[in-house]
């Protein structure tokens, strides 16, 4: 096995690892977060997130984009993986745009916000997150096509010049 195998092996496990733990936290860890606001709010500050979510987005990242170099010479790994590129950037871009913005203010909201409009707000968070996540899914998916593809090398002397 390659160099451009391994990576697109471990972008597809670390990508998978996002979406089920992003699932995961729509269905059960969202909706309690937004229960009782903004005691309920507390398990944010206390958990940070972000300590599991920057070093697997990073790690997906890291993974994705070798793969992507390392099967550059595969026409069809190069297009799929291209696109599962594209989806995962466009995830990070509406992070880092709306949704870690918004969370970190409404976890620091305690007595700047009324508990109806934290609640609203995160009612709207959580549902847009589902954008997010399918997002997540469809980069995955790409992914996923581009290992399923026997890889194949452009060759001068196979094609003919």
């Amino acid at each position: 096995m390659d160099a451009g195998e391994v990576a697109l092996r471990a972008s597809n496990l670390l990508l998978g690892t996002a979406v089920g733990a992003g699932i995961n936290q729509s269905m059960f860890v969202f909706p309690r977060w937004f229960e009782s606001p903004p005691e309920s709010l507390a398990e944010v500050r206390a958990r940070s997130p972000a300590k599991f979510w920057v070093p697997l987005q990073l790690s997906s990242a890291v993974a994705l984009a070798s793969a992507l170099a390392l099967n550059r010479g595969d026409p069809g790994r190069r297009k799929l993986l291209t696109v599962a590129l594209g989806f995962y950037v466009a995830t990070w871009a509406v992070t880092a745009a709306y949704f870690a913005p918004e969370i970190i203010r409404l976890s620091k909201a305690d007595g700047t916000l009324p508990p109806s409009e934290i609640a609203k707000r995160g009612k709207r968070w959580s549902n847009l997150s589902w954008g997010r996540q399918l997002t997540m899914v469809a980069a995955w998916l790409a992914a996923g096509a581009a290992l399923g593809r026997r890889r194949r090398t452009f060759s001068l002397r196979r094609s003919g010049w």
